[in-house]
């Protein structure tokens, strides 16, 4: 879209990091302009289309000012390689004839709320997608509501006492100060209504010392079914017709202030914490807290290792993969095609400081394997010869067996390209037998082997770590329960191209080459790893935790028998919280709402798949573009569930099955 005057280099950098919504414009729209219609070909030997979208969210006024006309009207065009990728990937752009593609475009943006940033030049501006929403546009509006970027040792109350008590600045870093300051934060489930004042650096406020936060925790489904976008956790879009009543429910809310003040003067002279929760609860948390700075220094060092090899994973992501290796024999990391899985595997080994081809093992798996002996290989009864597989895994694990204190690992990559129940069957069986009698067995005790190296069994110790890597496509085979009951499937969210950038950005000129630790058996099992009996593993969990579990195991087990969570689950994910590392302020490196949240995606609803007989009851559908919530969701998204987390993860799992249902009639 061409601009009346030129955009001046400070404004064009604020502007990269702005997200807008708007919908596609209607005839009433282009009453006062020139343009032709919604949709059209740039010219007619051009294939080429453009599109005009009406903005919808607030437009900085330093922009408007550059606009030829006032109506909040910019335009986008297929000669966007993002465009033209993005409509590809969401109704087959590059598949439609020429003469279609024109009002194809229009039918599939029409009455649909469009996510979008800008593509910046001195003198002209164009729309680039972000994404679409199935959602009915209100013409009234949105608002943004940002979410604050905290520091990696900081929590929630650090953030908080930044706002109302020592009143010291913080960043909204996809909130640069050229759009109206905002009325609402919000942050991990809770809603803060604030008065802010900016400052000198483009995303930095503070709160205005005159003026009292109030705030609601939980935040209950209202605000969440009626947020209709957001992106990466960092600002949600919020209809500005919905604002009165978010008003009305804040208002009735306790002031923040007045919550601080009470916390300082209401702790018993051993700091223990008496307001809003029991000394039974502090003490559970103490339990569950215990610092060890080897654990965090090793984290800390996987992620920078991450970004020097270009792996831009969320910090929950490779928190979770590391709690899941500590706690399992096998974990699973799933995902699409081409986002690094195997090397966030051989980089989490290599960080450990395993040698790739020694003590660490890439094993591609081939859609030729059908059982055991592919992988292991096999004993000639005739000439007493054992012949081992190519892949070299008997070679590691008698390594493993002979050196104890050492650590290895195991990567099958691209796991499900076979059926894994058949090839993988001995270390399905593995993985629930207590160490001491775990045992792999390559042949029968009384066969004749000519070569000493090859015994009939050999021990799996603790100091073996198995990782599969998979994809979810039409490709490959699916998982039966059994397995995934053991075991936890990763599936992790890769950084937006954007937030990479600003990752690189804020990194100094370093080598590419990884630093490593050395990270034997004993510490990653005895010093990182909290072991508990059963019994004690299930006090991890609370009543309202409990309860949830048993709802959802009734929804799964009355749409089929066969399905449910059962007790090793819950005991896995009772592991799974009570092994989250802390930090030296003793609070955990992943908040429990959203551990307990990421467990319930990994562990339980991944066995909702299949036909749309049993997922759609329980997952929800679409209908004309419009998410139902099913059993489910609708029970996440209660009041009784909003209690034990906001379920972001959870949710956005369960809306993905219903999109699969939608498009194929079943669920992968």
């Amino acid at each position: 879209m061409k601009l009346k005057k030129s955009i001046n280099i400070e404004l064009q950098k604020k502007l990269r990091n702005v997200f807008f919504i708007g919908r596609l414009v209607n005839e009433n729209d282009l009453s006062t302009t020139l343009i032709p219609e919604p949709v059209y070909f740039k010219d007619e030997f051009s294939e080429d289309i453009q599109f005009h979208v009406k903005c919808l969210s607030p437009i900085p006024d330093e922009l408007r000012e550059c606009f030829l006309y006032s109506n909040d009207i910019i335009t986008g065009s297929t000669i966007s390689n993002n465009n033209r990728r993005k409509l590809n990937e969401f109704m087959g752009y590059e598949d439609l004839h020429h003469f279609e593609k024109k009002e194809k475009v229009r039918e599939f943006l029409e009455n649909k709320l469009i996510v979008f940033q800008l593509t910046i030049k001195p003198e002209v501006i164009y729309v680039e997608i972000v994404t679409v929403e199935d959602i009915l546009p209100s013409d009234k509006g949105y608002v943004i509501i940002p979410s604050p970027e905290l520091k990696k040792n900081e929590t929630i109350e650090d953030f908080e006492e930044k706002i109302v008590g020592v009143r010291k600045p913080f960043s909204l870093p996809l909130y640069p100060n050229i759009l109206p300051t905002p009325e609402f934060i919000y942050y991990q489930n809770t809603i803060y209504q604030v008065l802010l004042k900016k400052t000198l650096n483009v995303t930095t406020y503070f709160q205005d010392d005159s003026e009292e936060v109030k705030y609601y925790s939980p935040i209950d489904e209202f605000f969440t079914q009626n947020v209709v976008a957001r992106i990466d956790d960092r600002l949600y879009f919020f209809p500005v017709e919905k604002l009165v009543d978010l008003r009305d429910y804040l208002e009735k809310k306790e002031s923040l202030n007045q919550k601080y003040k009470s916390v300082k003067n209401t702790e018993n002279k051993d700091g223990t914490e008496i307001l809003g929760k029991s000394i039974i609860l502090v003490e559970r948390k103490n339990e569950l807290s215990n610092f060890n700075k080897s654990e965090v220094e090793f984290l800390e060092l996987l992620e920078q290792n991450a970004h020097k090899r270009g792996l831009h994973y969320n910090r929950h992501d490779l928190y979770s993969f590391h709690i899941s290796v500590k706690t399992n024999l096998l974990t699973i990391i799933g995902g699409m095609s081409g986002t690094g899985k195997s090397q966030l595997a051989k980089l989490y080994g290599e960080t450990m400081g395993l040698q790739y081809g020694e003590e660490l093992l890439m094993i591609p798996v081939s859609p030729s394997y059908h059982e055991p002996n592919d992988i292991l290989g096999y004993l000639n009864p005739t000439t007493g010869v054992y012949h081992e597989s190519e892949t070299g895994l008997v070679d590691l694990l008698l390594k493993a067996e002979e050196s104890p204190d050492r650590m290895y690992m195991v990567v099958f990559d691209e796991m499900n390209l076979s059926q894994v129940e058949h090839w993988f069957s001995p270390f399905i069986s593995l993985l629930e037998i207590e160490e001491n009698n775990r045992y792999l067995s390559l042949f029968n005790e009384g066969s004749y082997s000519v070569n000493p190296k090859y015994k009939p069994k050999i021990k799996i110790g603790d100091n073996i770590i198995f990782v599969g890597t998979i994809n979810f496509d039409e490709t490959t085979k699916d998982f039966s329960d059994r397995l995934l009951d053991r075991t936890n499937v990763i599936t992790p969210k890769k950084m937006s191209f954007m937030e990479s950038i600003n990752v690189l950005k804020t990194q100094d000129e370093i080598s590419e080459q990884i630093e490593s630790m050395d990270i034997h058996r004993k510490l990653i099992r005895d010093k990182w790893l909290r072991k508990k009996n059963k019994k004690d593993v299930l006090t991890v969990l609370s009543e309202d935790e409990i309860q949830l579990l048993d709802q959802i195991h009734e929804m799964l087990n009355k749409e089929d028998r066969q399905k449910g969570i059962s007790f090793r689950v819950v005991l896995g994910i009772a592991s799974f919280i009570a092994n989250i590392p802390v930090k030296e302020d003793n609070t955990m490196l992943i908040d429990r709402r959203i551990a307990f949240d990421i467990q319930l995606a990994q562990r339980v609803l991944t066995k909702i798949n299949g036909v749309s007989t049993f997922v759609e009851p329980l997952v929800g559908r679409f209908e004309d573009g419009v998410f139902k919530p099913g059993a489910i969701s609708r029970l996440l998204q209660s009041e009784e569930g909003q209690k034990v987390s906001d379920f972001s993860h959870s949710l956005d799992y369960l809306k993905s099955k219903a999109k699969e249902l939608d498009v194929h009639g079943y669920a992968i």
